[in-house]
């Protein structure tokens, strides 16, 4: 009974990240969970549902294994930037947002594009109430706020445009190889900061009746 904790362990931890495999190259709705425990090298094809019961609790299941680290990393970030008086520097706070995101892509991996495929399933839209992502909601909560002089409804467009620029960017660049460099920022992902803040801080287009 003592080793069975570690075992069981081990084998949630192979389904996780065989499903993140599948999920990022067939797309979340392509993949079945017998596969998942198949490709996990599991000879018992209802693995995955013994550890995780559906594919919605898995995939949020592979969502926080990843979030956790990419969590304290920006957290991080963000007491710096408070002790800094920078917490309200649109600049700063996108850096929060992307560059841990981009320093938890590593070569050969596969969370980017499995980012990219859960922000664009229309059967999942997860809502970051827990823990492992309470840095992302601080970071996205002061975003929105120093955006608070835009209209409402520019600001809401901007917001989920930020979203998709950087969760489909992220999918991109990791399929197309790139790593970083030492404990340096991926240069990608600090262009990336770049266009996000064009993004948020363009000019208003005054709409047909003159109003912003």
């Amino acid at each position: 009974m003592a080793s069975a904790q570690p075992a069981a362990s081990n084998t949630r931890e192979r389904l996780l990240l065989a499903a993140e495999r599948l999920f990022a190259t067939n797309g979340i709705g392509g993949v079945s969970l017998r596969e998942i425990s198949a490709a996990a090298g599991q000879r018992n094809t209802s693995a995955a549902h013994y550890y995780f019961g559906d594919k919605d609790t898995l995939v949020r299941a592979v969502f926080e294994y990843r979030m956790a680290p990419i969590n304290a990393h920006r957290g991080h970030m963000l007491e710096k930037l408070r002790s800094s008086g920078e917490d309200r520097d649109p600049r700063r706070l996108l850096e929060a947002l992307v560059l841990p995101m981009a320093a938890g892509i590593v070569a050969g991996g596969y969370y980017g594009r499995f980012l990219a495929h859960l922000h664009t399933d229309p059967g999942y839209r997860l809502t970051y109430d827990w823990e492992e992502a309470s840095a992302l909601r601080e970071v996205w909560d002061a975003i929105t706020e120093t955006l608070g002089d835009l209209p409402p409804r520019v600001l809401r467009n901007r917001m989920r445009m930020l979203r998709s620029l950087v969760n489909v960017t992220a999918g991109e660049m990791e399929q197309r190889g790139a790593t970083a460099s030492g404990d340096d920022p991926q240069e990608w992902a600090l262009d990336l900061v770049e266009a996000c803040l064009g993004l948020v801080t363009a000019p208003v287009r005054e709409s047909p009746g003159g109003q912003g």
